[in-house]
Protein backbone atom coordinates (compact mmCIF):
# COMPACT_ATOMS: atom_id res chain seq x y z
CA UNK A 1 0.00 0.00 0.00
CA UNK A 2 1.38 3.38 -0.99
CA UNK A 3 1.07 6.05 1.73
CA UNK A 4 3.44 8.92 0.80
CA UNK A 5 0.53 11.20 -0.06
CA UNK A 6 -0.56 10.93 3.54
CA UNK A 7 2.98 11.46 4.79
CA UNK A 8 3.48 14.54 2.64
CA UNK A 9 6.57 13.28 0.81
CA UNK A 10 5.21 13.34 -2.74
CA UNK A 11 6.98 15.86 -4.95
CA UNK A 12 5.08 19.16 -5.29
CA UNK A 13 3.37 19.46 -8.63
CA UNK A 14 4.47 22.33 -10.83
CA UNK A 15 3.53 23.39 -14.37
CA UNK A 16 5.78 22.17 -17.14
CA UNK A 17 7.96 24.95 -18.56
CA UNK A 18 6.01 26.78 -21.23
CA UNK A 19 7.35 28.52 -24.33
CA UNK A 20 8.13 31.89 -22.74
CA UNK A 21 9.90 30.27 -19.79
CA UNK A 22 11.98 28.07 -22.07
CA UNK A 23 12.87 31.08 -24.18
CA UNK A 24 13.98 32.98 -21.08
CA UNK A 25 16.00 29.97 -19.93
CA UNK A 26 17.73 29.74 -23.30
CA UNK A 27 18.65 33.41 -23.01
CA UNK A 28 20.35 32.85 -19.65
CA UNK A 29 22.03 29.65 -20.87
CA UNK A 30 23.56 31.55 -23.77
CA UNK A 31 25.25 33.85 -21.27
CA UNK A 32 26.91 31.10 -19.20
CA UNK A 33 30.15 29.59 -20.52
CA UNK A 34 31.06 26.22 -18.92
CA UNK A 35 34.74 26.89 -19.56
CA UNK A 36 34.52 30.20 -17.75
CA UNK A 37 32.98 28.38 -14.79
CA UNK A 38 35.85 25.92 -14.85
CA UNK A 39 38.31 28.81 -14.83
CA UNK A 40 36.57 30.30 -11.82
CA UNK A 41 36.72 27.03 -9.88
CA UNK A 42 40.41 26.68 -10.74
CA UNK A 43 41.12 30.19 -9.43
CA UNK A 44 39.62 29.55 -5.99
CA UNK A 45 42.36 28.58 -3.51
CA UNK A 46 42.06 25.28 -1.69
CA UNK A 47 42.17 23.77 0.84
CA UNK A 48 40.79 26.84 2.65
CA UNK A 49 39.61 27.45 6.20
CA UNK A 50 40.51 29.76 9.07
CA UNK A 51 42.10 27.03 11.19
CA UNK A 52 44.54 25.18 8.97
CA UNK A 53 44.60 27.19 5.74
CA UNK A 54 44.03 30.81 6.75
CA UNK A 55 46.09 32.38 3.98
CA UNK A 56 44.09 30.53 1.32
CA UNK A 57 40.90 31.68 2.99
CA UNK A 58 42.05 35.28 2.93
CA UNK A 59 42.86 35.01 -0.77
CA UNK A 60 39.40 33.54 -1.37
CA UNK A 61 37.82 36.46 0.49
CA UNK A 62 39.77 38.93 -1.64
CA UNK A 63 38.89 37.15 -4.88
CA UNK A 64 35.16 37.13 -4.13
CA UNK A 65 34.99 40.74 -2.96
CA UNK A 66 37.02 42.05 -5.91
CA UNK A 67 34.90 40.19 -8.47
CA UNK A 68 31.64 41.34 -6.90
CA UNK A 69 32.79 44.94 -6.79
CA UNK A 70 33.98 44.79 -10.39
CA UNK A 71 30.45 43.69 -11.33
CA UNK A 72 28.98 46.72 -9.57
CA UNK A 73 27.64 45.04 -6.41
CA UNK A 74 27.85 46.60 -2.96
CA UNK A 75 29.89 44.31 -0.74
CA UNK A 76 30.09 43.77 2.97
CA UNK A 77 31.87 41.73 5.62
CA UNK A 78 30.23 40.32 8.73
CA UNK A 79 33.18 39.78 11.04
CA UNK A 80 32.91 36.86 13.44
CA UNK A 81 34.84 36.85 16.71
CA UNK A 82 33.92 33.62 18.47
CA UNK A 83 35.14 32.39 21.85
CA UNK A 84 35.00 28.96 23.48
CA UNK A 85 32.89 27.55 20.68
CA UNK A 86 32.16 23.83 20.61
CA UNK A 87 32.43 22.89 16.95
CA UNK A 88 33.21 19.99 14.67
CA UNK A 89 36.90 19.66 13.93
CA UNK A 90 38.40 20.72 10.60
CA UNK A 91 41.37 18.50 11.39
CA UNK A 92 44.97 19.59 11.65
CA UNK A 93 48.05 18.09 10.12
CA UNK A 94 47.77 14.31 10.33
CA UNK A 95 44.51 14.54 12.34
CA UNK A 96 41.69 14.46 9.80
CA UNK A 97 38.28 15.42 11.15
CA UNK A 98 36.10 12.48 12.12
CA UNK A 99 32.40 12.22 11.37
CA UNK A 100 31.26 13.27 14.85
CA UNK A 101 34.38 14.59 16.55
CA UNK A 102 33.98 18.00 18.16
CA UNK A 103 36.29 20.21 20.15
CA UNK A 104 36.26 23.47 22.06
CA UNK A 105 37.74 26.31 20.01
CA UNK A 106 39.05 28.94 22.42
CA UNK A 107 39.10 31.57 19.67
CA UNK A 108 37.85 31.67 16.08
CA UNK A 109 37.99 34.75 13.87
CA UNK A 110 36.39 34.73 10.45
CA UNK A 111 33.87 36.51 8.30
CA UNK A 112 30.76 36.04 6.21
CA UNK A 113 30.80 37.90 2.90
CA UNK A 114 27.83 39.45 1.10
CA UNK A 115 27.19 41.15 -2.23
CA UNK A 116 24.05 43.27 -2.40
CA UNK A 117 22.03 44.64 -5.29
CA UNK A 118 19.58 46.93 -3.55
CA UNK A 119 16.01 46.78 -4.78
CA UNK A 120 13.03 49.04 -4.28
CA UNK A 121 11.95 47.29 -1.07
CA UNK A 122 13.40 45.52 1.93
CA UNK A 123 12.25 42.16 0.59
CA UNK A 124 15.21 40.00 -0.37
CA UNK A 125 16.12 36.98 -2.47
CA UNK A 126 19.32 35.31 -1.24
CA UNK A 127 21.73 32.86 -2.91
CA UNK A 128 24.23 31.17 -0.59
CA UNK A 129 27.39 29.03 -0.86
CA UNK A 130 29.78 28.44 2.06
CA UNK A 131 33.43 29.16 1.34
CA UNK A 132 35.44 26.97 3.74
CA UNK A 133 36.67 23.41 3.14
CA UNK A 134 37.64 20.52 5.39
CA UNK A 135 41.32 19.93 6.09
CA UNK A 136 43.27 18.59 3.14
CA UNK A 137 40.53 18.90 0.52
CA UNK A 138 40.79 21.43 -2.33
CA UNK A 139 36.99 21.58 -2.23
CA UNK A 140 36.24 21.98 -5.93
CA UNK A 141 32.81 20.42 -5.49
CA UNK A 142 32.44 21.28 -1.80
CA UNK A 143 32.05 24.15 -2.31
CA UNK A 144 34.09 25.77 -5.07
CA UNK A 145 31.42 25.14 -7.68
CA UNK A 146 28.92 27.03 -5.54
CA UNK A 147 31.31 29.96 -5.17
CA UNK A 148 31.89 29.98 -8.94
CA UNK A 149 28.12 30.10 -9.40
CA UNK A 150 27.90 33.18 -7.16
CA UNK A 151 30.67 34.87 -9.13
CA UNK A 152 28.93 34.09 -12.40
CA UNK A 153 25.56 35.30 -11.13
CA UNK A 154 27.16 38.58 -10.07
CA UNK A 155 28.57 39.04 -13.58
CA UNK A 156 25.30 38.08 -15.27
CA UNK A 157 23.29 40.55 -13.18
CA UNK A 158 25.78 43.39 -13.58
CA UNK A 159 23.84 46.63 -13.91
CA UNK A 160 20.47 45.01 -13.13
CA UNK A 161 18.30 46.28 -10.33
CA UNK A 162 15.14 44.50 -9.29
CA UNK A 163 12.08 45.37 -7.25
CA UNK A 164 13.35 43.13 -4.47
CA UNK A 165 16.91 43.19 -3.15
CA UNK A 166 19.18 40.38 -4.33
CA UNK A 167 21.94 39.16 -2.00
CA UNK A 168 24.80 36.74 -2.66
CA UNK A 169 26.35 35.35 0.53
CA UNK A 170 29.23 33.09 1.55
CA UNK A 171 28.96 31.92 5.18
CA UNK A 172 32.13 30.99 7.02
CA UNK A 173 32.70 27.94 9.26
CA UNK A 174 30.06 25.75 7.58
CA UNK A 175 32.22 22.67 7.83
CA UNK A 176 32.46 22.86 11.62
CA UNK A 177 28.74 23.04 12.32
CA UNK A 178 26.96 25.68 10.21
CA UNK A 179 28.42 28.36 12.43
CA UNK A 180 28.70 31.36 10.11
CA UNK A 181 25.22 31.00 8.66
CA UNK A 182 23.68 31.35 12.14
CA UNK A 183 25.03 34.90 12.28
CA UNK A 184 24.29 35.55 8.61
CA UNK A 185 20.62 34.65 9.00
CA UNK A 186 20.31 36.80 12.13
CA UNK A 187 21.81 39.73 10.20
CA UNK A 188 19.48 39.17 7.26
CA UNK A 189 16.39 39.04 9.46
CA UNK A 190 17.27 42.34 11.11
CA UNK A 191 17.55 44.16 7.78
CA UNK A 192 15.42 42.36 5.20
CA UNK A 193 12.29 40.33 4.73
CA UNK A 194 13.72 37.19 3.14
CA UNK A 195 11.27 35.86 0.55
CA UNK A 196 13.46 33.01 -0.59
CA UNK A 197 16.95 31.58 -0.13
CA UNK A 198 18.75 29.13 -2.43
CA UNK A 199 21.69 27.34 -0.80
CA UNK A 200 24.25 25.51 -2.96
CA UNK A 201 26.11 22.60 -1.33
CA UNK A 202 27.58 20.86 -3.32
CA UNK A 203 26.53 21.18 -6.97
CA UNK A 204 29.50 20.44 -9.23
CA UNK A 205 29.90 16.67 -9.44
CA UNK A 206 27.68 14.63 -11.79
CA UNK A 207 27.94 11.07 -13.05
CA UNK A 208 25.44 9.76 -15.60
CA UNK A 209 26.63 6.15 -15.29
CA UNK A 210 23.94 3.69 -14.13
CA UNK A 211 24.23 2.93 -10.42
CA UNK A 212 26.39 5.95 -9.65
CA UNK A 213 23.76 7.40 -7.28
CA UNK A 214 23.78 5.69 -3.91
CA UNK A 215 20.43 5.60 -2.13
CA UNK A 216 20.54 5.36 1.68
CA UNK A 217 18.83 2.32 3.16
CA UNK A 218 15.22 2.96 4.09
CA UNK A 219 14.78 6.17 2.13
CA UNK A 220 12.61 4.38 -0.43
CA UNK A 221 9.95 3.94 2.25
CA UNK A 222 9.66 7.68 2.72
CA UNK A 223 10.04 8.70 -0.92
CA UNK A 224 8.81 5.79 -3.07
CA UNK A 225 7.79 8.02 -5.97
CA UNK A 226 11.13 9.79 -6.19
CA UNK A 227 13.15 6.60 -5.78
CA UNK A 228 11.03 4.88 -8.42
CA UNK A 229 11.70 7.72 -10.86
CA UNK A 230 15.40 7.46 -10.15
CA UNK A 231 15.40 3.67 -10.55
CA UNK A 232 13.60 3.90 -13.90
CA UNK A 233 16.64 5.81 -15.20
CA UNK A 234 19.08 3.28 -13.69
CA UNK A 235 20.07 5.31 -10.60
CA UNK A 236 22.43 7.70 -12.37
CA UNK A 237 24.21 10.34 -10.32
CA UNK A 238 23.16 13.21 -12.57
CA UNK A 239 20.03 14.51 -10.83
CA UNK A 240 19.92 17.90 -9.16
CA UNK A 241 18.17 17.49 -5.82
CA UNK A 242 16.35 20.22 -3.91
CA UNK A 243 15.53 19.77 -0.22
CA UNK A 244 12.68 21.84 1.16
CA UNK A 245 10.20 22.29 3.98
CA UNK A 246 6.49 23.13 3.85
CA UNK A 247 7.24 26.83 4.15
CA UNK A 248 9.34 26.51 0.97
CA UNK A 249 6.86 24.67 -1.26
CA UNK A 250 6.22 27.71 -3.43
CA UNK A 251 9.94 28.39 -3.74
CA UNK A 252 10.91 24.81 -4.56
CA UNK A 253 8.11 24.49 -7.13
CA UNK A 254 9.29 27.62 -8.93
CA UNK A 255 12.90 26.38 -8.73
CA UNK A 256 11.93 23.01 -10.19
CA UNK A 257 10.13 24.67 -13.08
CA UNK A 258 13.13 26.90 -13.87
CA UNK A 259 15.58 24.01 -13.58
CA UNK A 260 13.40 21.76 -15.74
CA UNK A 261 13.63 24.44 -18.44
CA UNK A 262 17.44 24.15 -18.53
CA UNK A 263 18.20 20.56 -17.55
CA UNK A 264 15.02 18.61 -18.29
CA UNK A 265 12.40 17.46 -15.78
CA UNK A 266 13.80 13.92 -15.53
CA UNK A 267 16.91 15.25 -13.77
CA UNK A 268 15.00 17.34 -11.22
CA UNK A 269 14.30 15.68 -7.86
CA UNK A 270 12.49 17.26 -4.90
CA UNK A 271 12.66 15.87 -1.36
CA UNK A 272 10.86 17.26 1.66
CA UNK A 273 12.84 17.30 4.90
CA UNK A 274 11.65 14.24 6.86
CA UNK A 275 11.75 16.19 10.12
CA UNK A 276 9.15 18.55 8.62
CA UNK A 277 6.62 15.81 7.89
CA UNK A 278 3.28 15.93 9.71
CA UNK A 279 2.70 13.31 12.40
CA UNK A 280 5.93 11.33 11.99
CA UNK A 281 8.47 14.14 11.57
CA UNK A 282 9.47 14.62 15.22
CA UNK A 283 9.98 10.88 15.66
CA UNK A 284 12.44 10.76 12.75
CA UNK A 285 15.04 12.92 14.50
CA UNK A 286 16.64 9.72 15.83
CA UNK A 287 16.86 8.13 12.36
CA UNK A 288 20.36 8.63 10.83
CA UNK A 289 19.12 8.99 7.25
CA UNK A 290 16.85 11.88 8.30
CA UNK A 291 19.81 13.82 9.68
CA UNK A 292 21.38 13.88 6.21
CA UNK A 293 18.83 16.54 5.28
CA UNK A 294 20.25 18.99 7.83
CA UNK A 295 23.91 19.11 6.87
CA UNK A 296 24.17 22.57 5.34
CA UNK A 297 23.38 26.23 5.82
CA UNK A 298 19.75 26.01 4.63
CA UNK A 299 18.92 24.67 8.11
CA UNK A 300 19.66 28.07 9.68
CA UNK A 301 16.98 29.63 7.47
CA UNK A 302 14.50 26.87 8.32
CA UNK A 303 15.08 27.31 12.05
CA UNK A 304 14.16 30.98 11.76
CA UNK A 305 11.01 30.24 9.75
CA UNK A 306 12.37 31.48 6.42
CA UNK A 307 11.68 29.83 3.04
CA UNK A 308 14.86 28.16 1.82
CA UNK A 309 15.93 25.22 -0.31
CA UNK A 310 19.18 23.29 -0.53
CA UNK A 311 20.32 22.58 -4.09
CA UNK A 312 22.67 19.61 -3.98
CA UNK A 313 24.18 16.66 -5.82
CA UNK A 314 23.85 14.60 -2.59
CA UNK A 315 27.58 14.87 -1.75
CA UNK A 316 29.03 11.59 -0.44
CA UNK A 317 26.03 9.61 -1.73
CA UNK A 318 27.42 10.25 -5.21
CA UNK A 319 30.83 11.86 -5.24
CA UNK A 320 33.73 9.54 -4.31
CA UNK A 321 35.94 12.62 -3.86
CA UNK A 322 33.78 14.24 -1.19
CA UNK A 323 35.95 15.69 1.63
CA UNK A 324 39.03 14.09 0.08
CA UNK A 325 42.24 15.42 -1.51
CA UNK A 326 40.83 14.26 -4.85
CA UNK A 327 38.02 16.87 -4.88
CA UNK A 328 39.70 18.65 -7.79
CA UNK A 329 38.40 20.96 -10.54
CA UNK A 330 38.88 18.36 -13.28
CA UNK A 331 36.30 16.04 -11.65
CA UNK A 332 33.35 18.42 -12.13
CA UNK A 333 30.64 18.66 -14.80
CA UNK A 334 30.72 22.27 -15.95
CA UNK A 335 27.97 21.86 -18.55
CA UNK A 336 25.50 20.86 -15.85
CA UNK A 337 26.86 23.55 -13.56
CA UNK A 338 26.12 26.11 -16.28
CA UNK A 339 22.52 24.88 -16.45
CA UNK A 340 22.15 25.20 -12.68
CA UNK A 341 23.50 28.76 -12.82
CA UNK A 342 21.14 29.66 -15.68
CA UNK A 343 18.19 28.18 -13.80
CA UNK A 344 19.14 30.21 -10.72
CA UNK A 345 19.39 33.41 -12.75
CA UNK A 346 15.94 32.70 -14.17
CA UNK A 347 14.54 31.99 -10.71
CA UNK A 348 16.06 35.12 -9.18
CA UNK A 349 14.76 37.24 -12.04
CA UNK A 350 11.25 35.89 -11.59
CA UNK A 351 11.24 36.13 -7.81
CA UNK A 352 12.94 39.52 -7.56
CA UNK A 353 10.75 41.18 -10.19
CA UNK A 354 7.68 38.95 -10.40
CA UNK A 355 6.15 39.50 -6.99
CA UNK A 356 5.85 35.81 -6.02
Amino acid sequence: MRIPGLLGTDEPRYPAPDGPLRHAAEGWLARVDPQRLRGLVEQIPGPRNRVGAAEAMERTDALLLAAWRAAGWRTGRQRLHLRNLRALAYGRGDRPSGPNRSEICPELNGMNLVAIAEGESDEAIVVVAHHDTVHGSPGADDNGAGLAALLELARMFEGRRFRRTVILATPDFEEIGLVGSRYLVNWLRRRYRVRGAVVYDPIGYMNAAPGSQRVPSGIDRLYPGQIERLAERGNPGDTVVALYRRISIGLVSEWARCLAATIGPERVLLLRDPLDLPLIGPALVAVPVARNFSRSDHVRFWLRGLPAILVTNTANFRNPNYHRPTDMPDTLDYFTLAKIVAATALLVERLADGGR
